[in-house]
């Protein structure tokens, strides 16, 4: 099971080489380093260096994050829309081995983009004599965090609908959309509406945000890392509070993926 396992995760460690996702963020990696490091370069300002190299890890992590939604949707849709689905579930290889496989490859492959989006950024604070903050290491390890509940949802995503409509379902139907939703008929009752169709379209708008997945699942508690790069002691554990809920957002995908990958097989 082992070898099996190994195997799946090289030949998706070959089909990712062979993207241009990853050219993609190479390329983008230069650019935006390139053009956010110019004010630093010609100043210095200890502020001014301090802002680029706070913009430069910030726009990254964002872009890490598209990444692996792309990771997780691109190693499971090419093999559907190639109908290769048969030949990868011929023995020994279970479905359940080479979803498990795609996941970690994909998971791998942001950990690696992570560790050298830090690397980065630890060096520019070296070059740049801005003190190498620990907020560095806690958003590099958030942002690993929710690139695996991305990885996961995104895959999930994958198994049931083209890339195309699973894309457009991620963008415009998410959490933060439906909780800004629910913010706002919550704002329009406690203004004096008594309309019963709006209570509904908040417990309605509250559902839905309960239901879909969060990118942060504590983006508020730690909200002030990003701008200051500064972690308090306290801070920690909201890490390992969103690694619980990704895990167990990832056995949930996990395991519904799974369910509608075998559907497909028999298809």
């Amino acid at each position: 099971m082992g070898e099996v396992l190994r195997a799946n995760v090289l030949a998706n460690f070959a089909f990712y080489r062979r993207s241009r996702l990853l050219m993609a963020f190479a390329f983008a990696f230069l650019v935006l380093t390139g053009l956010s490091s110019l004010p630093a370069l010609f100043s210095d300002d200890g502020v001014k260096s301090f802002n680029a190299l706070q913009q430069i890890f910030s726009v990254l992590n964002v872009f890490l994050l598209f990444l692996a939604g792309g990771l997780g949707l691109f190693i499971v849709s090419s093999h559907l829309r190639n109908r290769s689905l048969k030949m990868v579930f011929t023995k020994p290889c279970s479905p359940a081995l080479w979803l498990a496989a795609a996941i970690l490859s994909a998971a791998l492959v942001s950990l690696l983009l992570n560790g050298v989006v830090l690397t980065s950024a630890v060096v520019l604070s070296l070059v740049w004599k801005v003190p190498v903050r620990a907020g560095l290491v806690f958003i590099s390890a958030d942002t690993f965090v929710a690139s695996l509940g991305i990885i996961a949802y995104m895959v999930l995503l994958a198994t049931l609908a083209h890339p195309a409509i699973a894309v457009t379902f991620v963008l415009i139907f998410n959490a933060e959309m439906f909780y800004g939703a629910q913010m706002w008929t919550q704002a329009a009752i406690r203004s004096g509406s008594s309309s019963v169709a709006l209570r509904v379209l908040e417990h309605v708008f509250h559902g839905l945000y309960l239901a879909l997945p969060m990118i942060h699942a504590y983006g508020k508690q730690t909200d002030g890392i990003d701008t200051s790069l500064r972690v308090l002691h306290g801070d920690w554990k909201y890490l390992l509070y969103s690694l619980g809920y990704v895990l167990v957002l990832t056995a949930f995908c996990y395991f519904v993926a799974l369910f509608a990958l075998q559907k497909k097989r028999h298809i």
